[in-house]
């Protein structure tokens, strides 16, 4: 059994990391340098606390702690940093937590038009019991309607609006929200454009209006798997004490410490690379989606340039569907995932939805750019439109990733 599992990892890495296209948006690699910092005596280790640790031997998990706290702390200008949320949802559950009782009405992005499934009745929203009210969306523009949503605040008089998408191609309108909004307060969920956000490219959430933002830190944002919360510097200290309260003692208990000194090293690497990589993320995804779109493919918003973030959005309904299609690119090693669109029903999203979704981030990862979109773009054409025999496919993906076997856009230190 110990050689089938070192067999499992062996293929794992083999496949994913060196033979495919990995295109799902919502994934990343670490550097090597933080990958080194992955595993360390923190592995098995606690460090409960609110103010104080409640754990003995926690001086050095607080100090690493501090350190990645004031290290997103300068780079968003504000003291409200936590760092213990282990997912970009468990950080929406905090938010959820701190400022929202059972039966609360809330105003979220509707799971068609792009919401993460932790801000509907299917997921955390529904499993507190709050009501979450599915805004307006554009369905031509792909972004929020800002007339009809006002319409719904004052209808319903939400106690919290949530902005921020799975499946996210444009900046949020934050300001034009935060002028009909008042008081309510706005949490902006980037987990998909964190890294873009970071390295000073999409939007800037807090400046423009948001009071709270929740985010992953593993996907545009090339971390360990994990979340954040970060809060505006003006923020009320009673409603940063709800939140601090709602992560200890509310809902987490182990904040899997082992992965700070990963996240810490990767928000230092992005310190130097992330403005470079945001903007050649950006750049790919733009290009990869106009050769697509050249190539044949219903490419959604083609009149706006396609895309603003690391996300092409594919409407692949004439291709018999989201689900076929996904499973066909990953028989040639291509790995992208179903979408539901607008226009679908929320049972699709689960079923065999009309679009699929592409991430460009973890590509540009490992220095490609724009002539290889092109040539990418090609691989899609010849699985999907030309139906050409999927294992030359396979073969010739194979032989365009050994040209991209080293990860770019980090730091090269022996330790």
């Amino acid at each position: 059994m110990f050689e089938r599992i070192f067999e499992i990892l062996e293929k794992q890495n083999t496949w994913r990391r060196k033979q495919c296209l990995n295109m799902i948006a919502s994934e990343n690699v670490l550097s090597p340098l933080a990958e080194k910092f992955l595993i360390s005596d923190f592995e098995g280790r606690y460090n409960e606390h609110d103010k104080e640790p409640h754990y003995q031997g926690t001086k050095y998990a607080m100090e690493i702690e501090n350190l990645i706290n004031e290290i997103f702390g300068k780079r968003f200008n504000t003291r409200f940093v936590d760092c213990r949320p282990i997912s970009g949802s468990i950080a929406n559950l905090c938010a959820y937590h701190a400022f929202l009782k059972h039966g609360d009405v809330f105003i979220a992005p509707g799971l068609t038009a792009g919401a993460h499934v932790s801000s509907t009745r299917y997921g955390i929203a529904g499993v507190k019991g709050l009501q979450s009210i599915s805004a307006y969306f554009d369905s031509e523009k792909f972004i929020l309607d800002v007339d009809m949503t006002s319409r719904l605040i004052e209808k319903y008089n939400p106690k919290l609006i949530m902005l921020g998408r799975s499946m996210f191609l444009f900046p949020e309108p934050i300001k034009e929200l935060r002028e009909v909004a008042g008081e309510i307060p706005i949490v902006y969920d980037a987990a998909h454009v964190f890294g873009l956000i970071y390295g000073g490219e999409f939007q800037a959430p807090l400046k423009e209006g948001a009071d709270i933002i929740t985010a992953s830190t593993h996907k545009t944002f090339p971390g360990p798997q994990g979340g954040i919360i970060i809060a505006k510097a003006n923020l009320e200290e009673e409603k940063w004490d709800k939140i601090e309260k709602a992560i200890f003692p509310g809902i987490i208990s182990n904040h899997h410490i082992y992965r700070l000194p990963a996240l810490a090293i990767t928000a230092l690497e992005m310190n130097e690379f992330g403005e470079e990589y945001a903007k050649q993320v950006i750049k790919n995804a733009q290009v990869f989606a106009q050769n697509l779109y050249e190539l044949g493919f219903n490419v959604i918003c083609e009149e706006y340039n396609f895309t603003r973030s690391h996300q092409v959005v594919v409407d692949v309904s004439e291709l018999k569907g989201g689900k076929v299609v996904a499973e066909k690119l990953e028989k040639s090693n291509i790995i992208v995932n179903k979408i539901a669109l607008p226009w679908d029903k929320d049972k699709d999203a689960t079923h065999n939805p009309s679009g699929i979704r592409i991430g460009l981030q973890e590509l540009t990862r490992w220095g490609m750019k724009e002539k290889e979109m092109s040539e990418i773009a090609i691989f899609f054409k010849r699985t999907l439109l030309d139906e050409e025999n999927l294992e030359n496919v396979k073969k010739d993906v194979i032989e365009f990733r050994k040209d991209f076997q080293e990860i770019k856009y980090c730091k090269r230190i022996n330790f």
